[in-house]
C-alpha cells in the first residue's frame, strides 16, 4: 500500500492531477456550518472542486461523501451540478450526539437571578460526532464525566410560561453519506474491464451471521473462531462472502445499535427457502437467491444485527500514545475502514480523499489494504495525519 499526502488547498491540487486516475473517493468535506468557528467549515464545496474530482475519478468510479444534516441539500445539488450520478444516501445513525438548543424561558429571564433547586451529575461526556462537549443546559461542559450542574427553575411570569420551550436544536442522530458516481462508459461489465472499477464491493461489505455469545446486557462477547464482532448485533464484515446480510444503507455505531437492541429485544431469523423465479417473500434484511435454496438467516439477537455498527475508540485521538488529535470532527475508524472496503476494487484501487484532516480515511485504507491519496491545506492536520499514517 501507497500513501501519498499534500498540503494545499484541495482545489489547486486536484488541478495538477491527471485525469481518471482514481479509483474511489471518500470524503468528510466541510458542511458549511462555520461549525465552532472554524474557517474551513465556512462553505461547502463549491460545483468547481465536485468537477474536479469527478476529472481526476475514473469513470464508473463511487464517491462517498459525508454531508450535514441541515445542508445535505446544498452538498447532493452542488456534486449533481458538476457531473456525478447520485445513486443513494448511506444515514450513519449515532446515539451519543446531544441537542445544542437555546432554552427560550433562560433567555427570558436573563439578568434575573434563577433559584437553584438541584444538582445533576453528568452521566457521560456528551461528546457529539462533531467533536463538541456539550453540558444538559447547553453549556460548554468543561468538567466531563462526573460534573455537576445546577438545576434552576424559572423566576419572571414569562420564563414560567415558555418553561421548556427551546429553538430548533433537536437532538443529533445521524450524518448522510452521498453515494455518487462518475458515469460509466457503457455497461458496467464494459466499464469493469476498461477502468478497473465498478460498482460496489457487495459480499465484501456483507454483515456476517455466525452465532454469538451474548454478554451483559445484550453485549457481545467474543465468537469461538476469533473473529470480530459488533460489539452490539451480528458479527462485523471480515471477509467477502455471499452468507451475510446485504450491506444496507444505514450504518449503526454502538450507542445507536445498543439502544435498538433494547427497544426490539431478541428476535430469531428462521432459514426460508425461495422457489425459482419468485421472491420467497424475502424481507430487506435477507439474502435472495433464486432456485430452491435458503433465502434468509438462522440467527437470534437484538434488531441491530441486520446492520453492520462501526465502532469507535476514544484512543483513536492519539497516535502510539504520543500524538494527540485534536481534530474536532474525527470520524470512527472502523466506519471508515468500512466504507473503505464496500467500495474497495478486485486490485485494492486507489482512495482520495480532497479534505483529509487527521488522516482516518488514510489509516482505514492502510488496514484494508488500498492505496491513498489525501489533501489537506490545515498545517496542523497535515502533521498529525504524517504522525498517524507514518508519511515523511
Amino acid at each position: 500500500m501507497t500513501t501519498r499526502l499534500m498540503h494545499g488547498d484541495s482545489l489547486d491540487v486536484l488541478k495538477e492531477m491527471e485525469a481518471n486516475t482514481v479509483d474511489t473517493i471518500v470524503t468528510d468535506p466541510p458542511y458549511g456550518l462555520s461549525f465552532m468557528g472554524k474557517k474551513w467549515d465556512y462553505d461547502i464545496p463549491s460545483v468547481e472542486l465536485w468537477t474536479e474530482c469527478l476529472r481526476v475519478l475514473k469513470p464508473g468510479g463511487t464517491m462517498l461523501c459525508f454531508a450535514g444534516s441541515r445542508t445535505q441539500h446544498r452538498m447532493a445539488v452542488n456534486v449533481e451540478d458538476a457531473g456525478f450520478d447520485i445513486k443513494d444516501t448511506i444515514m450513519w445513525l449515532y446515539g451519543s450526539g446531544f441537542p445544542k438548543a437555546t432554552d427560550i424561558s433562560k433567555q427570558l429571564d436573563k439578568g434575573v437571578e434563577r433559584k437553584v433547586v438541584g444538582k445533576k451529575k453528568v452521566t457521560s461526556d456528551f461528546t457529539d460526532h462533531k467533536g463538541s462537549m456539550m453540558s444538559v443546559d447547553n453549556t460548554v461542559n468543561k468538567g466531563n464525566k462526573g460534573t455537576e450542574v445546577n438545576i434552576t427553575e424559572p423566576a419572571t411570569p414569562e420564563a414560567k410560561l415558555w418553561n421548556g420551550w427551546k429553538s430548533h436544536g433537536l437532538k443529533p442522530a445521524y450524518e448522510p453519506i452521498l453515494v455518487a458516481v462518475k458515469p460509466n462508459e457503457g455497461t458496467y461489465a464494459a466499464n469493469a474491464l476498461k477502468h478497473g472499477v465498478s460498482g460496489l464491493n457487495i459480499d465484501g461489505g456483507r454483515v456476517g451471521t455466525d452465532k454469538i455469545e451474548q454478554g451483559r446486557k445484550g453485549r457481545t462477547s467474543d465468537m469461538a473462531n476469533g473473529t470480530t464482532l459488533n460489539k452490539f448485533g451480528g458479527q462485523d464484515y471480515e471477509k467477502p462472502n455471499a452468507t451475510g446480510r446485504f450491506p444496507a444503507n444505514i450504518i449503526l455505531d454502538e450507542e445507536s445499535g445498543r439502544l435498538l437492541d433494547e427497544q426490539s429485544g431478541v428476535s430469531s431469523s428462521s432459514p426460508r427457502t425461495t422457489t425459482k423465479g419468485g421472491t420467497g417473500g424475502v424481507g430487506v434484511s435477507t439474502g435472495f437467491s433464486r432456485g430452491n435454496e435458503t433465502s434468509s438467516h438462522s440467527d437470534k439477537g437484538g434488531a441491530s444485527r441486520f446492520f453492520y455498527c462501526a465502532k469507535s475508540s476514544k484512543s483513536e485521538r492519539t497516535h502510539d500514545g504520543t500524538v494527540e488529535n485534536g481534530h474536532p470532527t474525527i470520524k470512527p475508524l472502523r466506519l471508515m475502514e468500512y466504507l473503505c472496503t464496500l467500495t474497495k476494487t478486485p486490485t485494492g484501487g486507489v482512495v482520495l480523499d480532497p479534505f483529509m484532516g487527521s488522516g482516518t480515511t488514510g489509516l482505514a485504507c492502510k488496514n484494508t489494504g488500498r492505496d491513498f491519496i489525501g489533501i489537506e491545506r490545515e498545517a496542523e492536520y497535515i502533521e498529525i495525519a504524517r504522525a498517524r499514517l507514518g508519511d515523511n
